[in-house]
C-alpha cells in the first residue's frame, strides 16, 4: 500500500450542543447530538477522499475501549482502507465538545487524547507524498525534527508538509518558533484572522482590511521564510494562494491568486446550503492536498480543489454523505465533484 496523503491530526468522535440563553443569563440546553465522527485529521482526509480512492489516503484512528458498535460500518462507506485502527483498550476514544451559544462557537476536550508522532504511522502511511498536520508552531518543529534524520543522511520518507496553525497558538510569541519551521513547510495556510494575529493584528481589524490585508500578510510569510506556497483561507472571500516565484518563467497569474468560496457565507445562509463550518479548513487543505498531486502543474485547479472540498462539509453538521451511482460514479452529497470543479473553475478569479 502506498497513499498520497496521510494527516497527524486526530480523529474525533464529537458532541454537538445547542443552548439558547433567557433575559436572565439562564442557558438552556435545546439540543444535542452525541458520537458525530469528527476531528481535524479526519475532516482533513475526507477532503482528499473526495478526490482520491480510499488506498490513497489514510489516518490512524485510535480505537478506545468504548468505541461505538457500529461505528465501523458508518467509516467503511467511506472505503475501509484508509482507516488505519490502533487499539487503545487502557483509554477512551477521543471525545470533543462543539458548544454553540447563539453565534458563540466553544470547543474543548471530553476526554483523554494522544498526540500522533511520525513515528507513530504504520508503514504504509509513511509513503504519503504529503503530510498534514494541526498545532502551535513550537510542536510543528519538534515535528519536522522527527522527519530529519540525526546523522545527516538522507531519510527514506521525505512528505511535503502541509502545516494549519492552531487557533490559540497564532500569536505573537509564536512567531519566532514559526519563522524556523517555515523553510521546512510545503504548505502553509492559516485563515485570515489567524494569519494576523501573528502579527498582533485583532480579528476585527483582520476583516476590515478585507482581501488587501489578506494578499499583505501572506507577502508577509514569504518575507519571513515561506518556502513555497502560502495559501489564506478567508471564509466568504474565498481562498488566496501565493507561490514564492520560481523565475521569470513562471505565470504571474499562476502565482498569485484568488479561489472564490463555492458556497458564500451569506448565499449559503439564507438558502441553508451553509449548515455549520466546522472543519470546512480542513477539508480545503486536504482537498489541496490531493489537487496538488492530481494537477501538479496547475495549481489553480489544485486550489479550486480544496474549495469544493470544503464546499461538501459545510453543508451539514458532521461529515458529507458519499453515494455510487449504478457504474460507480461517486457522488458527495448527490453531487460529483469535477462538476462542482467544473462550475467553479467557470468563475474564474474574483
Amino acid at each position: 500500500m502506498v497513499v498520497d496523503v496521510a494527516s497527524l491530526g486526530l480523529f474525533i468522535l464529537d458532541t454537538f450542543e445547542w443552548r439558547t440563553v433567557t433575559a436572565d443569563g439562564t442557558a438552556t440546553t435545546t439540543k444535542r447530538d452525541e458520537g458525530i465522527v469528527g476531528g481535524g485529521g479526519t475532516y482533513a482526509i475526507m477532503g482528499s477522499r473526495t478526490w482520491l480512492p480510499p488506498n490513497r489516503v489514510g489516518i490512524l484512528v485510535d480505537r478506545g475501549y468504548d468505541w461505538p458498535k457500529d461505528l465501523d460500518e458508518e467509516l467503511a462507506a467511506y472505503g475501509s482502507e484508509m482507516w488505519v485502527f490502533r487499539e487503545q483498550p487502557d483509554h477512551p476514544t477521543t471525545r470533543a465538545l462543539n458548544l454553540y451559544t447563539g453565534e458563540h462557537r466553544e470547543f474543548k476536550y471530553l476526554s483523554h487524547r494522544t498526540r500522533l508522532e511520525p513515528k507513530d504511522l504504520p508503514p504504509p502511511l509513511r509513503t504519503a507524498q504529503y503530510l498534514h498536520f494541526v498545532c502551535s508552531p513550537t510542536r510543528a518543529l519538534e515535528i519536522q525534527a522527527q522527519l530529519r534524520p540525526e546523522d545527516n543522511s538522507t531519510p527514506q520518507w521525505q512528505p511535503r508538509l502541509v502545516y494549519e496553525p492552531i487557533p490559540d497558538r497564532c500569536r505573537p510569541d509564536e512567531l519566532d518558533a514559526l519563522r524556523l519551521v517555515l523553510p521546512s513547510i510545503a504548505v502553509f495556510s492559516p485563515n485570515h484572522e489567524e494569519a494576523w494575529a501573528f502579527f498582533g493584528v485583532s480579528a476585527a481589524e483582520a476583516n476590515r482590511r478585507g482581501r488587501p490585508g489578506v494578499e499583505e500578510v501572506a507577502r508577509k510569510f514569504l518575507e519571513e521564510g515561506a518556502a513555497d506556497l502560502v495559501v489564506i483561507r478567508s471564509g466568504p472571500m474565498g481562498a488566496y494562494a501565493l507561490r514564492r516565484s520560481g523565475g521569470a518563467e513562471e505565470d504571474a497569474a499562476a502565482a498569485a491568486f484568488w479561489v472564490p468560496a463555492y458556497h458564500s457565507y451569506e448565499t449559503g445562509k439564507s438558502t441553508g446550503k451553509v449548515v455549520d463550518v466546522t472543519g470546512a479548513g480542513n477539508s480545503f487543505l486536504g482537498g489541496l492536498m490531493a489537487g496538488l498531486v492530481l494537477y501538479p502543474d496547475d495549481l489553480p485547479t489544485a486550489v479550486r480543489c480544496g474549495a469544493v472540498s470544503a464546499s461538501f462539509v459545510i453543508e451539514q453538521f458532521a461529515l458529507p454523505k458519499l453515494t455510487r451511482d449504478a457504474d460507480g460514479t461517486e457522488r458527495w452529497n448527490g453531487v460529483k465533484p469535477a462538476d462542482r470543479l467544473a462550475e467553479l473553475a467557470a468563475r474564474g478569479a474574483h
